[in-house]
């Protein structure tokens, strides 16, 4: 199979700021290879099956030459063929060198194309409020490296930036800044002009260090706990004292990690990011329908035989439909079965086959649905209800409405998988200032206390927070001698953002 390249920018780090284009093609890529300082909320965007090669480069650790990447590059489009995106922070072109990569593909005769990003000079300084250009304050921007490959200060023309009437924008160089400083106002650079530091740009964990040139010399600051960082130079910096808008939101500066199903993840981690946190998905369960669905075919076909369809899950409603829409049926099929659901996510989750449960339970677990279902229609006994559910659901919707007469068939339909992950990934994400983990089922809690048990990390839990949904992820996770910090009264996503939000802010 042909190949062909796509050198695509990831943006500065807030995964919203990705292209639409970006975005298609991660999901379509047979192989990914990506740099240190693309986040992990992005690779989750990548398809499943494709290969993740990473190439990262970081200061002080080892890293790939610049020649060995592009060996790489062009070694696994002529092995796996079909799409291979080379994955940048920023902009592939803005001190990115994917200059050098183009030419090395062309010179292999591999095809390529470039899909640009937005870039971290432009866009960090925004989410502070500060416009690198504004009308009668600057009217040009200057984008520069501060490193060299040997990583040292460039030989740049000083004297040039130092009479411009824009603003200056430095990558790379927090270790140079006491350098770029002095370089600036030997050469004639007002000293007095408002320069910034800034860190992490457009991410949870964004910080601004703003103060007068001359401040920046070399013993002001650890310049290195501001890496990534810029340096930003000029008069546009003074907007940041006013007009920073991402200061505002409640979760700023939480790392929260989200351990449900990737399919599932993205309306939680969507949330959390629009409340201002760092967000990494985690996912240690895969949802795959059982491999055969013949029975739940059977019952599908003769649904009208039973009294009641009960979801306890949006996967069961999810896959239950599927199965109805492959036989080339639809929701007329169910006009003469009650509906019952365990809680409001499944509600919703059936709203988007244009039907409303006939009931719902006040508290949201099997067996209180057994209980108040009974109550509510005391003619259930002799009723027979279809139960699709995962192959380790709890049994206790079930069990209930046994010992009340009720006919019932629980059938599995989906199955819960667990996902390995590395040692070293799990030790780097709980030892980064991790401040949650939010669970949203027991088979969620029990796949990554299982992973964490077997690499012996438990102790870096000791200072994390937990966050769940229900109250049988909250036993759950009491089995492994953790309680949780925040749970919702109902449990829902936007009540488990509620309650992350009151307990973080103390409101």
């Amino acid at each position: 199979m042909s190949a062909k390249v796509y050198l695509v920018g990831s943006g500065p780090g807030d995964p919203a700021l990705l292209t639409l284009k970006a975005k298609d093609l991660l999901g379509k890529a047979d192989a990914i290879i990506y740099d240190a300082l693309v986040s992990g909320a992005i690779r989750n965007l990548c398809k499943r099956t494709a290969e993740m090669i990473f190439v990262g480069k970081r200061a002080g650790a080892h890293s790939h030459k610049q020649e060995e990447i592009n060996r790489i590059i062009i070694e696994t489009a002529r092995r796996i063929g079909g799409i291979i995106v080379r994955l940048k922070g920023g902009d592939p072109f803005v001190f990115g060198r994917g200059g050098e990569e183009m030419i090395a593909l062309k010179e292999a005769g591999i095809a390529y194309e470039i899909v640009p990003g937005v870039t971290s000079g432009i866009a960090a300084p925004a989410y502070f409020g500060i416009p690198v250009t504004h009308r009668a304050v600057s009217r040009s921007v200057h984008l520069i490296t501060a490193s060299t490959k040997d990583g040292t200060l460039p030989d740049l023309d000083w004297d040039m930036l130092s009479h411009t009437d824009g603003t200056l924008v430095f990558y790379m160089g927090m270790h140079a800044i006491p350098e770029i400083t002095a370089m600036l106002t030997q050469h004639g650079f007002n000293p007095q002009t408002p320069a910034a530091v800034i860190s992490q740009g457009t991410t949870a964990n964004q910080k601004i260090l703003t103060d007068r040139l001359c401040c920046f010399t070399r013993d002001y600051i650890d310049y290195a706990a501001y890496s990534p960082g810029l340096f930003v130079v000029g008069e546009v910096v003074s907007f940041a004292k006013d007009y920073g808008w991402m200061e505002d939101k409640p979760l700023k500066g939480q790392k929260i990690v989200v351990t449900r199903s990737l399919d599932q993840s993205s309306s939680l981690s969507e949330k959390l990011e629009q409340a201002g946190a760092e967000v990494e998905v985690l996912p240690t369960i895969d949802i795959l329908p059982v491999a055969d669905q013949s029975e739940l075919d059977n019952e599908i076909r003769r649904i009208n035989e039973y009294d009641w369809l009960i979801f306890t899950s949006v996967n069961a409603v999810d896959i239950f439909f599927d199965r109805l829409f492959a036989q080339n049926l639809d929701v007329r099929s169910l006009s003469g079965c009650h509906i019952g659901v365990v809680g409001p996510a499944t509600t919703e989750r059936l709203k988007n086959f244009g039907l409303q449960p006939d009931f719902m339970p006040e508290k949201h677990t099997g067996l209180d649905l057994a209980n108040e279902l009974s109550m509510a229609y005391p003619e259930m006994k002799g009723r027979s209800v279809l139960i699709p559910a995962s192959a380790i659901a709890h049994t206790d919707l079930k069990k209930g409405l046994e010992k009340q007469g009720v006919h019932c068939k629980q059938l599995a339909v989906y199955e819960n998988r667990p996902i390995a992950y590395e040692y070293e990934e799990l030790r780097t994400l709980l030892e980064e200032n991790c401040h949650w983990l939010t669970f949203c089922s027991s088979s969620a809690v029990r796949n990554f206390m299982s992973l964490i048990e077997s690499y012996r990390l438990t102790p870096l839990l000791k200072n994390v927070r937990m966050g769940v949904i229900g109250s049988i992820t909250a036993k759950t996770l009491k089995d492994y001698g953790f309680d949780f910090d925040a749970m919702p009264d109902k449990p829902t996503i936007d009540n488990l953002v509620n309650e992350l939000i009151r307990i973080t802010t103390n409101k």
